[in-house]
């Protein structure tokens, strides 16, 4: 195993199959790489099944962010199925965030150690199959998409100690969603800490002690800190023994004062009160939903199940909620809309015959600098003429519902917010 962040790793997925399945996991791949935009190891095309080995094993699954077991009968008779399966799970173990994901191509049962929690059905490829598969790409999923109970969290989320794992465990357990930095997603801009706080009620940092820092802990979770003092957000310390803050930093903290963790205290007392009177401090500030969901315009002429899937599909791959307009309440739904758009993340646009409701949601957008994403569906691959106000816009085709799935998948992705889910 290579022990390497998973943010620095080169593929998304490690695939595991049987060689006897090649080309029915060959078209799922190729699926997964374009539309979804996904980076994949397949030793059919990323290296060299007659020549597999451990080691060749262990360096592409320590170089993935996650693992996907296409399980079959032949799959089972694979003298490294089982091995790729350990070598994950040791992966999933050592890193928060890894991914183990289970497909079910054939009527075999999986064997009694293959221990997932879910596994899809792929056995018949059609929209609502190949939606079950792109929403279990992220397995751990938080209970919630909006952002009302979102907290900033500042904290070692690769490699925690053992006294800041239980730390973070204890604020878990308030119900808030854990927001963290998303530092591979560049749409942020250089101000991409500050416009994700921006979206939470406030800010927690939990500091390990480094006794190798001049701080004695790390000057990255410092700089966090420092920056939600200076833009006045609600800011709870909770420290390891031996790291010395500034004065200035605890001064601007809530209560005027860190709380201590060490060892395997856990939540003890003193962090419970912390945690509880700063969920109460937490309740009385102002939060603002502004770049924190995306918004979906498109044809009502969506089936139910459709249009379900399709929001779900982006739910699960950005961590925010979708937003359409046909779901909106109020005296004023088109202020609504309009406010909606305005503030959004980013708005995806389905232009295809050039649905009314559509155009003009596509076009508040530009109006008012939210980032839009046009797609269009082009059954004979030929993209349609584009109006004048879309011109110098990218669009997107889509021949299939499949299709359609799988790029809006890409989008939302690319607006990934990081939650902490732990294990």
């Amino acid at each position: 195993m290579t022990g390497r962040k998973l943010q620095k790793r080169g593929y998304d997925f490690f695939i595991s199959y049987g060689h006897a399945d090649v080309e029915r996991v060959r078209r799922v791949v190729s699926y997964l790489t374009k539309p979804c935009g996904l980076k994949v190891w397949f030793d059919a095309e990323s290296g060299n099944a007659a020549q597999r080995s451990s080691e060749l094993l262990g360096d592409a699954i320590g170089n993935a962010r996650g693992a996907i077991f296409f399980a079959s009968a032949g799959w089972q008779q694979s003298t490294w199925c089982r091995n790729e399966y350990e070598m994950a799970l040791a992966e999933q173990r050592a890193q928060d965030g890894y991914e183990i994901v289970s497909v079910r191509i054939d009527d075999s049962e999986p064997p009694a150690w293959f221990n997932v929690a879910e596994v899809v059905d792929l056995r018949t490829s059609d929209p609502a199959a190949t939606a079950r598969l792109l929403r279990s790409l992220a397995s751990d999923v938080p209970h919630r998409f909006d952002n009302a109970q979102d907290v900033y969290l500042s904290a070692p989320w690769s490699r925690p100690t053992q006294s800041t794992r239980l730390a973070v465990a204890a604020l878990q357990a308030t119900g808030w969603r854990l927001v963290g930095d998303s530092p591979d997603l560049p749409h942020f801009g250089q101000s991409r800490v500050e416009a994700i706080m921006r979206t939470t009620r406030g800010v927690v940092a939990v500091l390990p002690y480094m006794p190798s820092e001049p701080l004695g802990t790390s000057r990255f979770i410092l700089e966090e800190a420092e920056l939600a003092r200076r833009k006045r957000l609600p800011l709870l310390l909770i420290v390891e023994a031996g790291v010395q803050l500034p004065p200035h930093l605890i001064d601007g903290a809530f209560q005027g004062t860190s709380v201590v963790v060490q060892g395997d205290s856990g939540a003890g007392p003193e962090l419970v009160a912390a945690l509880d009177a700063f969920d109460d401090k937490l309740e009385g500030v102002h939060l603002s939903d502004t770049s924190a969901y995306i918004f979906l315009a498109g044809s009502l002429r969506d089936d139910e199940a459709s249009s379900k899937d399709l929001s779900t599909v982006i739910e699960r791959a950005s961590n925010m909620a979708c937003v359409r307009g046909e779901r909106m309440l109020g005296n004023n739904i088109q202020e609504a809309i309009i406010d909606s758009v305005r503030r959004a993340m980013v708005v995806i646009a389905d232009v295809t015959d050039d649905h009314r409701n559509t155009l003009i949601e596509a076009g508040i957008a530009l109006g008012s600098g939210t980032p839009v994403k046009l797609i269009a569906h082009t059954p004979d691959g030929i993209l349609p003429k584009k109006r004048f106000m879309f011109e110098g816009q990218e669009l997107h085709g889509y021949s299939s519902p499949e299709e359609r799935l799988g790029i809006c998948y890409w989008i939302a992705r690319q607006y990934r917010r990081r939650i902490y889910v732990g294990r």
